[in-house]
């Protein structure tokens, strides 16, 4: 069984990627896709909860014992994940709001639309779906925050605009940019 991809641009936490996909999605997802309007962007800044359920497997089909395996493996580390996404501190310092203002700066962006997988499966647009666009702000933050010691230790970069230079490498369009500006403003100022 194939699983259903919904594709939010993370980065990976690892210094020399930057991931397109986040796989997963919620059961609480709506079908906002036919405007360029994005949930995130209307609510409160996204709860620990929320960011870490946007990774949760759906199926795309029948549930078949990968299917469920993924979804046990996610469930058993889901209360750690969300103990350390309660304890960052990108998470505790995002300004009352940060998540919606950088959902509003990005979500227009052709990124979020709906698309087909090369074998063939539609993936609906992730407008609709809570936390999946803040959760992008929120992991460019935190990304930052755990590169930037050894990026600094091997002289790579030292401030937000080397780790944006690094991580936009192959993708250097202004989508990609407004992207980290969008949340270094709204969702970790402290880091300007």
């Amino acid at each position: 069984m194939k699983l259903a991809r919904r594709t939010v641009p993370a980065v990976v936490l690892a210094a020399a990627a930057l991931a397109a996909a986040l796989t997963g999605c919620s059961s609480e997802s709506t079908d906002a896709a036919a405007s360029t309007e994005c949930v995130d962007a209307t609510l409160p800044n996204a709860t620990a909860e929320e960011i870490v359920d946007v990774l949760r497997p759906q199926p795309a089909g029948q549930e078949d014992e990968t299917y469920r395996q993924l979804v046990a493996q996610f469930d058993q580390n889901r209360s750690a994940e969300i103990e350390r996404v309660k304890s960052s501190s990108v998470f505790t310092a995002t300004p009352e709001g940060g998540d919606a203002a950088f959902a509003t700066a990005v979500c227009g962006q052709a990124r979020w639309d709906a698309a087909t997988t090369p074998d063939g499966v539609d993936v609906p647009s992730v407008r609709g779906q809570r936390a999946a666009i803040a959760s992008a702000g929120q992991t460019f933050c935190y990304t930052f925050e755990q590169l930037r010691p050894s990026a600094e230790s091997t002289g790579a970069w030292s401030d937000w605009p080397g780790y944006v230079e690094m991580m936009t490498r192959g993708d250097d369009s202004a989508d990609a940019k407004q992207l980290y500006t969008a949340a270094l403003e709204n969702v970790c100022p402290q880091f300007a």
